[in-house]
């Protein structure tokens, strides 16, 4: 490592507390929630904990008693916090395991205001029974002097570190976040590019940062981080910033009542003992309710005022309403310098929640809402006049469009998106909008062999991209690309990473961004060299130049799956297994088994029967596409050898497998042979969405045009 002074007193901070301490506070923290769960669910009934989920917006069981145990413990721990700088007075160990003296203690506090601390945590108290409160807040009590002492309620930013610490165990409290290493290398890009005197507090009051999906809090923890870093280095004190950024500088909205709280705690956690006024985490509304329709974050997409379940917002101009909606908040367009998210694209909605088999808007699928509210919703959603957004792409598209549209003019937009978002072709929309509105573009990804490894986030299951792009118009629409070797390990890793200037500089748009992921740069120039009728080798003095076709000038797609066996009237057929020895009249090659698809012609595995009433539309769809030839729609690169087969006899396709119309049967074989070769294969690993590791989805919509083979096979002009 090289640098300067600061370099070194950036890394000594990031060193500066103990891992030792962190894991032993994360051990206290993980024993007393587990302990204090097993009690409530010992000492509660089921109807109980089916309350306490609904508040939640989890489904019943241990996971919703884990983080209703977990929230109280960060209650405790904030309010002894408070009780340590005289904000309010010491509760007796008697009057803690009281239900009414307790709750009577938190209306105090949020009479001061907390709202994302306490109101959460009040409302999950009074649905506990009396008796089962003593047993569950004895232990609790118990663990809070263990605490005090490691420091979680005067120690800098120790309670923040220990809360996320047992928030990165997916499987304890069952939170999607996204990991505290790659939110401090996101955050550090992105504060990175503000032009601030960090040594001007009112200057650094003025800002405005969001994050409209906030989760746990990693991200807006990160940006409060790196400023109040930026501050000391400029030689002030950040004790005496830190009411200003609770109050003023950092905006987080969820639509889940648990993660507002945990943002909140971490965030104060950073200096416990310094008070604050009102701050701006909101827990948004999400369904319909008494003042309408409500899609979390995403109402601020058609109107700049929306309502807040808990706190208020100075800067949000934040009033308290008479229904039960809370408080009415405000947040214009054009007002936030910094936009950071990891919005919901893992899952419809991003957060705990089942999903309901064959749902009408699988977006709005979450939190066990009905189909009427789903549609409600999907219809707001529609006006919203999307310009990133499309439904194929999810939510997180949208999320970009409420991003834009708060950014001011030179406001910086940083994301976590997944890798289709850089191929994909429903990311169309979201490429060309950054290309046409942003500048100095910079895509992290990352490139390993690790199954979950290229992910920025926790168990994602793909890969993921970071997008910093600053919001301005320009002729040069600088992008830059740098693909990491691993996910940072640590901060001190993750500081220092964002601190380098991204070497791969390419001039021209995001929407040429194949070589994402991928390290070598022969590699990169063979697969952009073939389209253009170029073939560009390692050791060759010279290109050589290749006849070139489209596959779209001499075959088309056949049926989407969903076209073949969807709920009618969309799909005509049912699809089922093939019996020993049938014959079967609307045969289908469906599925994937590796075994069997060693050579290039392959049976068909499945058939499709007919529903009652579709035989026309059946037998229209039979002459219309039925091939010999397939495309693999899922091709699994480590165990697959096939990008294209032959059947038999002609048959319909399935999920696994397009079927490809060729318009000349001649073209039929050597379309197969081109695309298993190993310029074929290239074309075919190049082009498509490699988000799995291993995988390489196209998108059999858009098969037509994203490969390409020589022209001296094909007798084209004869």
């Amino acid at each position: 490592m090289e640098g300067k002074v600061e370099d070194l007193a950036d890394a000594i901070e990031n060193l500066s507390i103990s891992p030792n301490r962190i894991a032993l506070g994360t051990t206290v923290l993980e024993e007393v929630v587990r302990q204090s769960a097993a009690r409530l669910m010992n000492y509660s009934a089921d109807f109980t904990l089916e309350r306490l989920a609904a508040k939640l917006h989890q489904e019943p069981g241990e996971q919703t008693a884990r983080m209703t145990t977990a929230i109280f413990v960060s209650a405790f721990v904030f309010q002894s916090a408070l009780g340590e700088q005289k904000i309010i007075a010491h509760l007796s160990d008697e009057e803690q395991i009281s239900r009414y003296a307790l709750s009577a203690h938190w209306r105090k506090i949020l009479e001061i205001n907390y709202w994302p601390v306490f109101g959460i945590a009040r409302e999950l108290l009074a649905i506990i029974p009396i008796i089962t409160v003593s047993y569950v807040m004895e232990r609790i009590a118990q663990s809070i002097p263990m605490l005090t002492k490691l420091g979680a309620v005067s120690y800098h930013d120790l309670t923040g570190r220990m809360f996320q610490t047992l928030i990165t165990d997916r499987k304890f409290l069952a939170t999607f976040y996204t990991l505290p290493q790659s939110a401090c290398l996101l955050a550090e890009l992105a504060v990175n590019r503000l032009k601030v005197d960090w040594s001007d507090k009112a200057t650094i009051g003025k800002l405005r940062v969001a994050d409209f999906a906030c989760g746990t809090g990693a991200l807006l923890s990160a940006v409060q981080r790196s400023i109040c870093r930026r501050h000391r280095r400029a030689g002030y004190d950040d004790h005496d910033l830190h009411s200003i950024i609770m109050e003023r500088v950092l905006i987080g909205l969820d639509i889940m009542p648990a993660g507002t709280h945990l943002t909140c705690s971490i965030l104060s956690s950073c200096h416990p003992s310094i008070p604050y006024g009102e701050c701006q985490i909101h827990t948004m509304p999400y369904g319909i309710t008494e003042s309408g329709t409500h899609i979390g974050s995403l109402d601020f997409l058609t109107s700049e005022f929306s309502y807040s379940l808990f706190a208020s917002g100075e800067t949000l101009t934040g009033t308290k309403t008479d229904d039960t909606n809370g408080y009415a908040i405000t947040i214009k367009d054009n007002s936030c310098d910094i936009v950071i998210m990891n919005p919901p694209f893992t899952r419809p909605t991003g957060h705990e929640g089942t999903i309901k088999v064959d749902t009408p808007v699988q977006s709005f699928a979450g939190l066990g809402k009905e189909e009427v509210d789903q549609r409600a919703m999907s219809d707001k959603l529609k006006k919203s006049n999307p310009e990133f957004g499309h439904g194929n792409a999810g939510l997180a598209s949208n999320f970009m469009d409420l991003g834009h549209r708060k950014l001011k003019e030179g406001g910086i937009l940083a994301l976590v998106l997944p890798f289709a978002a850089v191929q994909g072709r429903a990311w169309g929309n979201a490429r060309k909008m950054l290309d046409d509105h942003y500048d100095d573009i910079h895509i992290v990804s990352i490139a390993t062999s690790g199954g979950t490894d290229r992910a920025f986030s926790a168990d994602t299951g793909m890969a993921e991209v970071l997008v910093v792009a600053t919001k301005r118009q320009s002729l040069t629409k600088s992008v830059y690309y740098t693909n990491l070797r691993s996910r940072p390990k640590s901060f001190l890793e993750a500081s220092e990473e964002a601190k380098k200037v991204p070497k791969e500089v390419r001039p021209g748009s995001i929407l040429e961004a194949g070589f994402i992921g991928v390290l070598s740069d022969n590699l990169i120039r063979s697969a952009q060299g073939i389209p253009q009728g170029k073939l560009i080798l390692p050791r060759l003095a010279q290109e050589h130049l290749i006849p070139i076709v489209a596959i779209g000038d001499v075959a088309q797609r056949g049926l989407y799956s969903l076209d073949i066996n969807g709920k009618p009237p969309r799909g005509a057929f049912r699809k089922r297994s093939l019996e020993k020895d049938e014959i079967p009249e609307y045969p289908s090659l469906w599925n994937h088994d590796a075994n069997r698809e060693r050579m290039m012609v392959v049976n068909p595995d499945s058939c499709c029967d007919v529903n009652t009433g579709y035989e026309r539309k059946a037998a229209d769809d039979w002459n219309r596409t039925a091939s010999r030839l397939h495309w693999n729609a899922d091709f699994r690169l480590n165990s697959q050898s096939l990008v294209m087969c032959i059947t038999p006899e002609k048959c319909i396709g399935g999920r696994a497998w397009s079927n490809v119309i060729v318009y000349d049967d001649r073209h039929e074989a050597v379309l197969a042979l081109w695309s298993n070769s190993t310029l074929g294969l290239l074309m075919h690993w190049w082009e498509g969405t490699r988000q799995q590791q291993g995988r390489s989805r196209g998108v059999s919509l858009q098969y037509p045009t994203i490969l390409s083979w020589t022209q001296e096979h094909l007798p084209l002009n004869n």
